[in-house]
This record gives structure tokens, C-alpha cells and sequence, in this order.
């Protein structure tokens, strides 16, 4: 007993020290090149995230590592872990598994439980919170997709009606953002007004919000308004079948995800529902036929 609460002590110390050497030195700044950190969460990954800036031109898998996560943090808005990079993203796969030791293991032992059960406990959200950091990264930028598929067509409908009226592309874009309500759709817009503003073409505007989207819907609206632009097509009509466009692909996905429902229920039908089933009908007969 003596020997594993020993071993807990040395590991939250350990870990304890750790944490506490990344989170001052977080604290004292960035020296080279990396944004201060806009909160203490980020602040303790911001040496760490360092590193790994530092490393990438050497090492080719982290490199596609942080390009990938780089994709994932525009396409999610920027906004996960108070806006955290994709180097600090990384470096929380390794941060926080420090925090869990940290803070189980003490936790733990409070409530007198062996180190050994600590130790497990600790590598189990250790292990989690490894994983938390792409996969929460993911779903964020998942679901800003998702809402920006939802709220798109909903804008284009606006920009036609005053692209009818007579508005270029342009004040179209101005229009949405006015009435439409905060969300991925409109955060875009401005963005798109806001390069425009600072000298960016309205045609290259439209095709950073393909990019930074990165959805096959969202390739093929702002792709095709910034080719009427170039040629001179009516912006109106293409707002129109973006739009058709758009809603005939949520037709066409939400018809896949019932085909796939219908398989998906099979299983619990057939493990959970139908022996029941068998278990009512034929039970009587075989209570009787065990008392005969």
C-alpha cells in the first residue's frame, strides 16, 4: 500500500511539474513569431505549439499532420479552443493528458483509492483527452458545414431577388449580411466584403469561400458566381440554380441517410426486439411441454 501511493505521489509530481513548466512559460510569451495567446488554455499550449512550428520544415509527417489540422480550423471558423492555431491543437494531444495525471491522480489519492487504481484512471482520460483535440476540432468544423449548407440557400435567395432588382453582386452580398442572423453564411459574406474592401477581387473573394468551406456545395455556388463575373452572365439566374442546386443536393442526401436508416434499425431489430418477440409466443408452449 506504502509502495503505490508512493508511485502516485512521483507521478503527480512528475506530471504536476510538467504542466506547471509549459503553463509559465506560456505565461512569460512567445518569443518567435507565434500570436500571444489569448487565454491561459492557450497559453499553456503556445510552447508547445512552438515546437512543433519549429520542427515542421524537417519533419514531412508533421507537416501533413498541421497542414490537415489547418483545414479543419478554417473550416470550422477559427473558434475552437478560444481560437486556437493548428500547432496548438496538436500540442493539446499532449498537454492535456498531462492535465488529466495532474488532476486525477491527486484526486485520487484524496479519496484514498490505490495508485494503482489512480494510475489506470489517469491513463484512461489521459487517453480520451489525446483523442479530444482533432476529433472535437472535426465535429466543430462538421457542424459550421453543416449550418452553412442549411443557411445557403436561404442567402441566395436574396442576393437574386436584389440582383432582380437591379444590384450588382456585390451590394447582394451587403443585403444578406443586413437581414440574415449571425452564422457561418454571414460570417463568410463579410469576410468576402472585407477583402473586397482592402483590394481583393470580387471573383478571388468568392473562391476563398470555396476554399475555406471546403464543401462540394459550396464549390460549386461561389465557383459558378465568380465565372459569371469574369463572363459576363446574368448573376441573377445563377443565383437562382445555385440555389436549385443546393437544395436538390439536400434532397438527395437526407433520401441516402433514410435508405441507410433503414439498415442501420435491422440490427437492434434483429438483436433486441424480435427474440422478445419469440420469447412471448413460444414460451407457454414450452412450459407445457416441460410439464408433461
Amino acid at each position: 500500500m506504502k509502495t503505490d501511493i508512493v508511485i502516485a505521489l512521483v507521478c503527480t509530481a512528475v506530471f504536476a511539474m510538467a504542466l506547471a513548466f509549459l503553463f509559465v512559460r506560456g505565461m512569460l510569451g512567445t518569443a518567435h513569431g507565434l500570436k500571444r495567446s489569448g487565454s491561459s488554455l492557450r497559453a499553456v499550449l503556445a510552447p508547445l505549439a512552438l515546437f512543433m512550428e519549429s520542427r515542421r520544415g524537417r519533419d514531412a509527417e508533421l507537416n501533413r499532420t498541421l497542414e490537415r489540422l489547418e483545414r479543419l480550423v478554417v473550416q470550422s471558423g477559427g473558434r475552437f479552443l478560444d481560437g486556437a492555431t493548428a500547432a496548438e491543437v496538436f500540442a493539446a494531444r499532449f498537454v492535456f493528458p498531462l492535465l488529466a495525471f495532474a488532476v486525477i491522480v491527486p484526486l485520487c489519492m484524496l479519496l484514498r483509492l490505490s495508485g494503482g487504481t489512480a494510475f489506470i484512471l489517469a491513463a484512461f482520460f489521459a487517453v480520451l483527452l489525446y483523442a479530444y483535440p482533432e476529433s472535437g476540432l472535426k465535429s466543430a468544423a462538421d457542424e459550421r458545414t453543416r449550418r452553412f449548407t442549411r443557411d445557403l440557400p436561404g442567402a441566395l435567395g436574396v442576393m437574386r431577388l436584389v440582383a432582380q432588382s437591379g444590384g450588382d453582386l456585390l451590394s447582394a452580398i451587403r443585403a444578406v449580411i443586413d437581414v440574415m442572423q449571425a452564422g457561418p453564411v454571414r460570417d463568410e459574406l463579410s469576410r468576402v466584403v472585407a477583402e473586397t474592401t482592402i483590394g481583393t477581387s470580387l471573383t478571388a473573394a468568392l473562391n476563398n469561400v470555396a476554399t475555406r468551406v471546403g464543401t462540394n456545395e459550396a464549390n460549386a455556388v461561389f465557383s459558378t458566381l465568380a465565372q459569371s463575373l469574369e463572363m459576363g452572365t446574368s448573376v441573377a439566374e445563377n443565383l437562382q440554380g445555385a440555389a436549385q442546386l443546393i437544395r436538390h443536393a439536400a434532397r438527395v442526401k437526407a433520401q441516402t441517410q433514410a435508405q441507410k436508416a433503414v439498415v442501420k434499425m435491422s440490427f437492434p431489430l434483429l438483436l433486441l426486439i424480435l427474440p422478445g418477440i419469440f420469447i412471448v409466443l413460444f414460451a407457454p408452449l414450452v412450459i407445457q411441454f416441460i410439464n408433461r
